[in-house]
């Protein structure tokens, strides 16, 4: 995880999960993240099947370059790393941190942790833009020629 002096900006949200009925002998339910609302709202859940965090949003310096790849996308997501208790993968889980970050999320999945997606709200992906589009300046690509195609007289060693 990033230092704190290096955060640019933080918000909290609440993220619901929901139970939802699978067609299986073997795992009847499965728990998905299913909606995002801002940390002030009251939200509705039913018990049983729904469940509801509140969760931070930081976003820091060293990811500059996974938001910009994030919202470089035609959907930009939120991500969420979910972990269920060890002894049952039916028991509601719980969210273990959120990012907004392409690389973050995809080193997670590297680490094989389950990582649950929502499309970014339009209000998060606005801010989150003027922040990168501020911050961040993406390398120009430089792509070399393969030697096959220079000149031999021209190639180096």
């Amino acid at each position: 995880m990033s230092a704190n002096f290096l955060a640019l900006g933080e918000f909290h949200l609440q993220v619901k999960l929901a139970k939802i009925p699978q067609q299986s002998m073997w795992q009847p339910h499965r728990w998905q993240v299913s909606a995002l609302f801002p940390a002030d709202m009251a939200v509705a859940v039913d018990g049983l099947h729904e469940h509801v965090v509140h969760l931070p949003v930081r976003v820091y310096q060293d990811e500059l370059q996974g938001y910009f790849l994030n919202l470089d996308t035609e959907q930009p997501f939120v991500f969420f790393m979910v972990r269920y208790p060890e002894d049952n993968r039916l028991n509601c889980p719980t969210v273990e941190d959120v990012t907004l970050s392409y690389d973050e999320a995809a080193r997670w999945m590297d680490s094989n942790e389950e990582v649950q997606t929502l499309a970014m709200p339009e209000a998060v992906r606005s801010w989150l833009s003027e922040l990168v589009a501020e911050r961040y300046k993406p390398e120009p690509k430089q792509r070399k020629r393969p030697k096959s195609f220079v000149a031999p007289e021209k190639r180096e060693a």
